[in-house]
């Protein structure tokens, strides 16, 4: 019988718990603190890296085949014996706090991964052991042929000589992955185009182990676990586009329908008196009519804003820039926004461009439609309403226009692919979009950045299902196409730091601040109060709020003294213009008092529409912000910006958010302004001076003050509480994704891969199994997936880690 030791080969080598000897002038850099660092939380102070056991580095000269066997049966027979303090051990033997090389030490192109991102449990029966076969047979093959003896790993690191060809594109042991484009924090030089990197400028991959990627798939077919991407909101859907062109097409017709029966048969109506029915109808009724187009068209251009940036990423048409430089919020108010035209899409951008034409002045000219027209009529004279030409033409122009507009969003959407499983409306949906991206890694350190789209690289990306290219299953999201996969634990499902032993998961606020900001600049490190409440829009900072409060009172009181003085609206005034109608019923005064004051209501209607989009994003912030936390249904679920007017105000009253509740409410009374300002005032013939003057009909003008002076004090409201306040802007999904990237909401049991709007929220407002109460949720300094404190929304109490650090007053 022979000796069962003599029959050895590579195959019996103890995979598991390879233990190596130590010798002080053989060192690998391989597994070293190039590839692992302990993190400063778990090490005591008198540690340092260069006590890091490292591997032992064959002799540099080629040994002979019988010698290298001889050695690994000496390696394998080690293993068997108890551990001792000279070992360097694997994936299930090191402890839970190794963490990716530290951002000093690594070089530009590459990109560490965070703690969770390294594979749990150590090789066992019945699992794939080759990757760590492949890491040994590496370093012991690879040192020999090149016959040198390495430097040891820590001046390696400081002088940066460690060859980058030594990196092993394996996720199975955790390796570094190299990025398309390199990491930067600073702010990037102005770039004519993005152009994707040739493949000789990227990293090139041992042809032996290649990294997972993203490959782009299309879903099953007739599969409810894979419900078509065709998702559109309601106000989007073919059905209701055309009701509203069959609405535009209608008052299109009633103005030409004025405009011809005047001119043929003389007028419309006699007119009797100032005030009656037949004045409510011609001077007021056709600004009421418009009303509600002009509000339809926000709620359009709401959405519109919401799902351009999915559905330009799902059809592939971008340049690059959608993610952080398209807007989501509605900015096409006062002045119109090319944004859309800008990034390519020019049927959004002509859409939003009509919806910005109509709504600012269809109302004014609405307002002076229809003058009164002395004629002659069987040889008597008479004073009759009739339709001003030019003006009636000029409507039928502009409402021509609006519908060609809705049109185009017609038919960009009833053939489109929307790449949406449903609405994005708010924080929860966003996270269940981006749990399992690639491109989370570019958002590093940028919750603290005053412009998150000045650090960020162009990247042309993708939403959709996805496939990793050595894995069958289906996922849905956002990711950039055939790049590497960069956070793998947000792929292991079950594998998540929540289901953890608390022993693993359990790390610290690091209270010395010495963490992945602390070579940041005073203005953007994690604890400056000047970063945390750097940011809120322009027009509600204090100083904007006391000088919107100052012109404001300063012209509504300008506006009542100058009526009530010397009985000027009682008495008329003169019209210093021409009044006499011309052939097509034409009056300068009459159009100048009836357009002018219409105008400049109309302004102040739709200056106060980016006071309300803003506060209603704002909320959910603000609900995390509380020193407490939230719940779900307060903060991450809030919908505001894509809720109905009536419906927002309800909805806020319910939740007791009484300040949107009040603001959006005041959206929709001020459209009172420009409706009652455009049919006030009318020329008339008064015969105690003997002269025309412009009357003022004092039932209408008496409301008008009333809603002024409403609308004057609504600017009390509008102050920004401590809690609104921000560290930057989250008009982009770039600038929302910066508050999240790093939060372990991305790898939450409870929001993994949700197929339904109904299945999120279910899952958000019952409590999870494994707890009695439900999560609270905050927006302050958590500590993210990499072990590392960050600014954003986590739960505020997770076991085995500190509360969340919130930073706001009680104040809202």
């Amino acid at each position: 019988m022979t000796d069962p030791t003599r029959n050895f080969s590579l195959r019996n080598v103890n995979t598991s718990k390879p233990q190596l000897a130590r010798t002080e002038s053989q060192q690998s850099a391989a597994a070293s603190d190039d590839y692992y660092s302990f993190s400063d939380q778990d090490l005591s102070s008198t540690e340092s890296l260069a006590t890091v056991m490292r591997f032992r580095t064959p002799d540099s000269h080629a040994p002979s085949p019988a010698m290298s066997q001889i050695r690994v049966v000496q390696e394998d027979l080690e293993s068997q014996r108890p551990p001792t303090s000279s070992t360097v051990r694997f994936a299930g033997d090191r402890p839970a706090n190794i963490s990716p090389v530290s951002d000093a030490s690594r070089s530009d192109g590459t990109s560490r991964r965070s703690p969770n991102d390294y594979p749990g449990p150590a090789p066992t029966p019945g699992l794939d052991d080759s990757p760590y076969v492949r890491f040994a047979i590496d370093q012991i093959t690879q040192d020999r042929a090149r016959g040198i003896q390495r430097n040891d790993s820590v001046s390696t690191t400081t002088t940066g000589d460690y060859p980058s060809d030594r990196l092993v594109w394996d996720e199975g042991l955790g390796y570094f992955t190299r990025t398309r484009t390199p990491i930067r924090h600073d702010t990037p030089p102005a770039r004519p185009s993005y152009t994707s990197p040739s493949p000789q400028a990227l990293p090139q991959r041992p042809m032996s182990v290649d990294p997972e990627s993203f490959m782009a798939v299309d879903a099953p077919d007739q599969s409810l676990l894979y419900p078509p991407l065709d998702y559109l909101p309601l106000v989007l859907r073919p059905w209701a586009l055309a009701l509203m062109i069959f609405c535009c097409l209608l008052m299109t017709a009633g103005i030409i329908f004025c405009n011809v029966w005047s001119r043929g048969e003389e007028g419309l109506w006699n007119y009797a008196r100032q005030g009656g029915s037949r004045y409510f109808v011609l001077q007021f009724l056709p600004q009421i009519a418009a009303a509600p187009i002009i509000i339809w068209s926000f709620v359009i251009q709401a959405a519109v804003y919401r799902i351009a940036p999915f559905s330009m990423m799902s059809a592939e048409r971008q340049q690059g820039l959608v993610m952080h430089r398209l807007p989501i919020l509605s900015k096409n108010f006062i002045f119109p926004d090319f944004s859309h035209f800008r990034h390519g899409e020019a049927l959004f951008g002509i859409s939003l461009f009509t919806i910005w034409l109509s709504n600012f002045f269809a109302i004014p000219l609405l307002s002076c439609l229809f003058q009164a027209k002395y004629y002659i009529i069987d040889g008597q004279g008479v004073w009759r309403w009739a339709s001003v030409q030019s003006v009636g033409w000029t409507l039928v122009g502009l409402y021509s226009v609006l519908t060609l507009g809705l049109i185009m969003l017609f038919v960009r959407f009833v053939s489109g692919w929307s790449g949406l499983m449903w609405d994005p409306t708010s924080l929860a949906d966003l996270i269940s979009i981006i749990q399992r991206s690639n491109i989370l890694h570019d958002f590093e350190h940028s919750e603290t950045v005053p412009s998150v789209r000045e650090s960020l690289d162009p990247r042309v990306l993708r939403l959709g299902y996805w496939k990793l290219s050595s894995k069958a299953e289906i996922f849905y999201g956002i990711g950039e196409v055939d790049a590497p996969v960069r956070t793998p634990s947000l792929h292991q499902t079950g594998k998540s730091r929540e289901n953890q032993p608390h022993g693993l998961a359990k790390v610290f606020v690091d209270l010395e601040h010495n963490s992945a900001f602390a070579n940041d600049s005073p203005d953007n490190h994690l604890y400056s109060p000047s970063a945390r409440y750097r940011w809120t829009p322009w027009f509600l900072r204090k100083i904007s709020v006391f000088i919107w409060l100052a012109i404001v009172f300063a012209l509504f009181i300008a506006f009542v003294a100058v009526s009530f003085i010397n009985d000027a609206i009682e008495g008329g005034f003169p019209p210093k213009l021409p009044t006499l109608p011309s052939t097509s019923a034409f009056s300068s005064s009459n159009f100048l008092y009836s357009f002018l004051p219409a105008l400049i209501g109309n302004v102040l209607f739709l200056a106060w529409q980016p006071v309300d989009v803003y506060f209603r994003a704002l909320q959910p912030y603000a609900e995390l912000s509380s020193p407490s936390g939230a719940s779900a249904e307060k903060s991450l679920l809030l919908s505001y910006p894509s809720s109905y007017p009536i419906q927002v105000t309800i909805q806020a009253i319910i939740n007791r958010h009484f300040k949107v509740a009040w603001i959006s409410l005041m959206s929709l009374l001020s459209l009172a302004i420009p409706i009652l300002a455009g049919g006030v005032f009318i020329a008339l013939w008064y015969p105690s001076h003997d002269d025309i003057r412009i009357s003022a009909f004092l039932p209408a003008f008496y409301a008008l003050i009333a809603a002024c002076g409403l609308y004057a004090v609504s600017f009390v409201a509008i102050w920004p509480g401590r809690r609104r306040y921000l560290p930057h802007d989250i008009s982009t999904l770039a600038d929302l994704m910066s508050y999240i990237y790093q939060s372990p909401l991305l790898s939450d049991k409870i929001l993994r891969e949700p197929r339904s709007k109904t299945d999120l929220v279910t899952r958000l407002i019952i409590a999870p199994p494994s707890e009695r109460d439900l999560p609270l949720y905050g927006f302050g300094i958590y500590v993210g997936r990499d072990g590392k404190e960050h600014l954003g929304i986590d739960r505020f109490h997770r076991p085995g880690r500190t509360d969340m650090l919130i930073t706001t007053g009680t104040m809202k």
